[in-house]
């Protein structure tokens, strides 16, 4: 049976694997997207990596993000249903998209894995952390009404949102 946990202040609630199985040096820039371990913190800096590069001595493993996203290991599942989906689904996306931007200012390891379409009225999006799929489902909510709901597990956040014309 499925835990279910309540959401504290916006921080995640699920334990990540791929936070704890690395050791980074510090500074590291990762090969894929650029992103910075430096001070025990992930940023997107591009003066900061330009100072590092120019020093010389940094690590090079990916982030936890890109190895997420290579390896299709979603920590955050929403489910976008309904026939409202049909003629908004382009305005559906880019507030998604949107909010992904945000929240990568905030935290660069949060990001979409993959839209996924697998109908006319249902997309699957995986998400790097829960917490940017629980942003997804309040956006969507908060955009478009509908229902949302959401379901915490060990391991992932699953959110389901959906609306009818």
């Amino acid at each position: 049976m499925d835990k279910i946990y309540k959401r504290r202040g916006g921080n995640s609630v699920i334990d990540d694997p791929y936070l704890q199985d690395i050791n980074y040096g510090d500074p590291n820039i990762c090969p894929e997207c650029g992103a910075i371990y430096h001070n025990k913190r992930w940023k997107f800096d591009e003066d900061l990596k330009r100072e590092i590069q120019l020093n010389g001595n940094y690590g090079e493993k990916k982030c936890p993000a890109c190895r997420k996203k290579e390896d299709d290991y979603p920590m955050g599942l929403v489910f976008v249903s309904g026939n409202f989906i049909q003629e908004h689904r382009e305005d559906i996306i880019n507030t998604v998209k949107g909010e992904e931007k945000r929240a990568i200012q905030k935290n660069p390891l949060e990001r979409i894995i993959s839209v996924e379409k697998e109908n006319e009225n249902q997309y699957i999006i995986k998400t790097t952390t829960d917490t940017l799929a629980h942003r997804i489902g309040n956006i969507l909510h908060k955009s478009y009404n509908g229902e949302v709901e959401y379901k915490f597990s060990e391991d992932h956040l699953r959110v389901f949102w959906s609306r009818e014309v």
